[in-house]
């Protein structure tokens, strides 16, 4: 699609810009249509697995993986609605141009061609983001699959795995804890991290974290003690 060109007409026809100023869009067509065609609009794939499914937020398997569920949930339910509204947008053209035969009155008929006209570009922005979606939700669907094999728990139940991917998370964020953190962010975590490891020893899931920190296995498994002091 030439979208340089056409967004061009768009804005040259508006005459919103000075014949100078609209010359230096024609001189970069080019590189706006590069820009159409390559421009960044939802997560990359490293983004995705280097940001989101950062090591210290999900440390395990199975937590990056419930997360990636998550995002792709959003993104799917995200192109839902964006259906919706492009099935909106498409039978507004269509009252528009049913509205546009029928009008007499030369101003308002291009109020009415305004209108369409624009519509028309949303719709291509409507198709380009839903083009997008569809990417990010097979990628997280790759990313889901990598990560099956070294999963531990449930591929149906999210509880199963966090009690044992938070309290890694925890241990992981109170190591890298600096000595500017805040009292309260640092008592927030203490507590979270105390709870998590007697919950641990309760539901007989310690030797998961004692194997995930095996030079640190004593203080763990006196840690909760410590830190209910």
């Amino acid at each position: 699609m030439n979208f340089d060109m056409q967004s061009l007409s768009i804005i040259e026809s508006s005459r919103i810009l000075k014949r100078k100023d609209l010359q230096q869009l024609f001189d970069m067509k080019g590189e706006l249509q590069d820009m159409y065609l390559n421009v960044q609009i939802f997560r990359t794939r490293t983004e995705m697995e280097a940001s989101v499914l950062n090591d210290l937020k999900f440390p395990t398997p199975d937590s990056k993986y419930w997360q990636a569920v998550r995002e792709q949930n959003v993104m799917f339910q995200e192109l839902v609605m964006l259906s919706y509204e492009y099935r909106k947008n498409q039978v507004e053209i269509m009252m528009l141009e049913r509205d546009l035969t029928k009008e007499t009155d030369e101003l308002k008929k291009e109020l009415l061609q305004i209108e369409i006209e624009k519509k028309q570009f949303i719709r291509i922005n409507q198709e380009r983001t839903a083009k997008d979606r569809i990417r990010e939700i097979r990628e997280w669907h790759e990313i889901k699959e990598s990560l099956i094999p070294g999963m531990t728990a449930s591929l149906t139940d999210c509880n199963e795995h966090q009690l044992v991917s938070y309290t890694i998370r925890w241990i992981n964020q109170l190591v890298g804890m600096g000595e500017n953190t805040g009292i309260s962010e640092k008592n927030n975590l203490i507590g979270q991290l105390d709870k998590g490891l007697k919950l641990c020893k309760e539901r007989g899931c310690i030797d998961q974290i004692l194997a995930r920190f095996p030079q640190h296995g004593e203080l763990i498994l006196g840690m909760d003690k410590q830190l209910g002091n």
